[in-house]
């Protein structure tokens, strides 16, 4: 079996600070959830990176965050879960100048890991006079961080130099996956997340938080190339069912159009994409439906 630098690399941080955009953006396509609302991604993800001399399983985490529910709970402890067996933390920040309480808390916590860590300093093409340099500085002071490295997802600002950095830190080993594995995660899963971003892109206020979704059948139609994917979408209360159905049939429409594009271009054939709404009352607050909703358990 050939060697290559290989690992596991963790990818943590506050919400929203674009976690999974530079995962997408390191992989070159999209298998996961971007939104610009807070807490978008649910569950700890493997996403695989290959080349001819290193093989990088990116485990993409929830945000770090103040819990206020039973899912946001779960969430946080799916993310300090992912802090174990970890051969590289990349810890990502935006150029916000000083270091947030609530960051000056998690160092606390990753001081104690002995993992070696990044900072990566996102959005340093949107920053305004020093602030990439001053939080530079701010982050530096701490003597935690082996690299620090401004990055701009949007428009691609040091990530090849940031993939040179982590695998000059990997080790050498095995690939833990086959070279044409992109994530540990079944297409059913990529799907109902695709469906679920577009629930973020057209709804507001609580309910994309309170939606998850279920792939109930996924076929191809005989005689044809065409894939057909049955969807619910279960919702927290009753009157979130009219929101995400809309006027006459409209929102839920305009849901499915946009998960479909993205079901297209992932998988590269034409989808049927048919969406049910059901209620699932105070599913939030349910172990056993929070288990369900992050494919946990069997349906």
């Amino acid at each position: 079996m050939d060697t290559v630098k290989s690992g596991f690399v963790g990818v943590l941080g506050r919400t929203n600070v674009g976690k999974s955009s530079f995962v997408n953006a390191i992989l070159g396509q999209k298998l996961l959830i971007v939104s610009a609302k807070h807490q978008s991604t649910r569950n700890r993800i493997r996403c695989i990176y290959n080349d001819a001399d290193a093989q990088i399983v990116f485990v993409d985490t929830p945000g770090l965050h103040q819990p206020v529910d039973k899912l946001s709970n779960y969430l946080l402890k799916q993310a300090f879960g992912a802090l174990t067996d970890l051969d590289l933390i990349l810890y990502m920040v935006e150029p916000w100048r000083e270091i947030p309480d609530y960051d000056r808390q998690m160092m606390g916590r990753l001081g104690k890991l002995d993992a070696p860590k990044f900072l990566l300093v996102n959005k340093s093409d949107t920053a305004k006079g020093n602030a990439v340099a001053e939080t530079i500085r701010q982050y530096a002071e701490l003597e935690m961080f082996r690299e620090i490295v401004p990055i701009s997802c949007a428009d691609g600002t040091n990530l090849t130099r940031t993939m040179e950095l982590i695998k000059a830190h990997l080790p050498e080993g095995p690939r833990y996956f086959p070279e044409d594995t992109s994530t540990d995660r079944p297409e059913t899963f990529v799907i109902a997340e695709f469906v679920r971003e577009a629930i973020y892109r057209h709804t507001r206020e609580e309910v994309p938080y309170s939606t998850y979704v279920e792939i109930v059948e996924m076929t191809e139609r005989e005689g044809s190339s065409l894939l057909e994917i049955y969807a619910t979408i279960y919702v927290a209360r009753r009157s979130q069912k009219g929101i995400l159905i809309g006027d006459r049939g409209a929102m839920i429409k305009r849901i499915g159009r946009d998960a479909r594009e993205l079901i297209e271009t992932l998988l590269g054939v034409q989808v049927y994409l048919d969406l049910h709404v059901k209620v699932a009352d105070k599913w939030n607050e349910s172990e056993a439906h929070i288990a369900r909703s992050l494919g946990m358990t069997s349906t």
